[in-house]
């Protein structure tokens, strides 16, 4: 459901993007948003189609605050409005929310429209203004990745574990970056410490594809049984 949605949307903002007036398909996004209980983004699109002008330009909302930007940017980017959260928040850095979640959830966005240079300026940003924050290397070893750069990846997973020890995300991505280096060792290491921190997407596991070169391993396979759960 969740993927049939995002293909509507994405759909619709191509059409708006090529639309003179912009203003009934505004109207059917937020319909479509309202529908999948994606309200407050509904909402916010519902007020934007009431914004156009007859030159189809949104009036400039320089009196808003930063933080309530920001929160409409985490609304947006809740409903794959990718672009529009890109722009509030990019506006509310201007208007003073300059932060380290600002960063943060502009390279999460930038990441989702497979804009990785920029992603990952951002990511280093939030990380400067919040270097014990153990999810931003996370996310900064998956966007290491998609360049090839997966020794930097390592590092930076290496880092989010070292800030949180029970970090589980971060084990299964040592184990995936470690898997596609062919450390086989160290690749069942990773994630036999994600299993033991509660990691339980077995399915997931078995479909993985950073994860190929480790599923014919016998270890890896009696490693997987030993923790997956016993069906009666």
């Amino acid at each position: 459901m969740e993927d049939l949605l995002r293909e509507k949307v994405c759909v619709l903002r191509e059409k708006i993007k090529s639309s003179q007036d912009g203003k009934a398909l505004y109207r059917e996004l937020s319909d479509l948003l309202l529908r999948a209980g994606k309200i407050s983004a509904a909402m916010n699109i519902l007020e934007k189609s009431l914004d156009l002008g007859s030159d189809g330009e949104a009036p400039e909302r320089l009196s808003q605050e930063g933080k309530w930007l920001f929160d409409r940017g985490l609304e947006f980017a809740d409903a794959y409005l990718y672009e529009d959260a890109v722009e509030c928040f990019r506006q509310a850095m201007d208007c003073g929310h300059d932060t380290f979640d600002a960063h943060y959830c502009l390279s999460g966005v930038y990441k989702s429209l497979e804009r990785f240079p920029e992603a990952e300026t951002h990511c280093r940003r939030a990380l400067e203004l919040n270097p014990r924050f153990a999810p931003g290397y996370i996310l900064l070893g998956s966007l290491l990745k998609k360049p090839g750069r997966l020794e930097e990846s390592v590092a930076a997973c290496k880092k989010a574990v070292l800030l949180d020890a029970d970090c589980t995300a971060a084990y299964y991505d040592l184990a995936c970056y470690y898997s596609l280096l062919a450390k086989r060792e160290q690749a069942l290491a990773a994630m036999e410490m994600a299993l033991c921190k509660g990691f339980s997407d077995f399915e997931w596991v078995l479909r993985d594809p950073d994860l190929e070169g480790l599923r014919q391993n016998p270890e890896f396979k009696l490693l997987l049984q030993s923790y997956r759960p016993k069906t009666v």
